[in-house]
């Protein structure tokens, strides 16, 4: 039974019956059973990870018209929730912790669109074919992982410097910001499911 006065990044491996550690630099990843660190680095097993993921200000993401939107959800609309789904880009440097997002069974992935103000998409392409394909084809649906006092940022790969974000208000669209701050929340939380 997980404490609610215990952050999820100390629970114990036997708290999360589908998942185990995995200590990689100072920071927290979950490895299903049966994959090693070896087969993962060396791309001989490609596994796909999902997790529960809410800003710092608890707003937990849902769909609504085709975008993922985040906000409180409470009581029968928890159901609502979307569980994200990622998985290591091997095309890129293990070290930056390179992953690929996406929601409903890894069918949907986090995409970048072009642009000099890029925005965040959805589109229907399975994650296990953006693993297996080229560098060139993924980095668009790449972001970079950052750990920082137990809480997490993503980076865009296809645009350094913008980051994965919600806004300050409730039930608006998940986006990218070049400038963190009050109004454009950076900061998110990560549990294994």
């Amino acid at each position: 039974m997980i404490r609610k006065h215990m952050p999820y990044y100390k629970l114990h491996a036997n708290t999360q019956s589908q998942h185990r550690k995995l200590w990689l630099n100072s920071r927290i990843f979950w490895e299903p059973k049966g994959a090693t660190a070896a087969e993962e680095k060396f791309g001989s097993h490609a596994a796909v990870f999902k997790a529960r993921i809410w800003d710092i200000n608890q707003k937990s993401l849902y769909l609504q018209n085709d975008e993922l939107v985040a906000g409180y959800l409470q009581g029968p609309n928890l159901a609502l929730e979307e569980k994200i789904y990622w998985i290591y880009n091997r095309a890129f440097d293990q070290e930056k912790l390179p992953i690929i997002l996406s929601i409903q069974d890894g069918r949907r992935c986090l995409a970048c669109s072009s642009g000099t103000r890029p925005t965040l998409q959805l589109e229907r392409i399975n994650i296990t074919d953006l693993y297996k394909g080229a560098k060139e084809e993924s980095t668009r649906f790449t972001f970079f992982l950052y750990s920082k006092d137990g809480r997490w940022r993503l980076e865009s790969v296809a645009h350094p410097g913008w980051f994965l974000c919600t806004s300050a208000r409730a039930n608006e669209p998940l986006s990218l910001t070049k400038i963190p701050g009050p109004t454009q929340v950076v900061d998110f939380y990560f549990q294994p499911c």
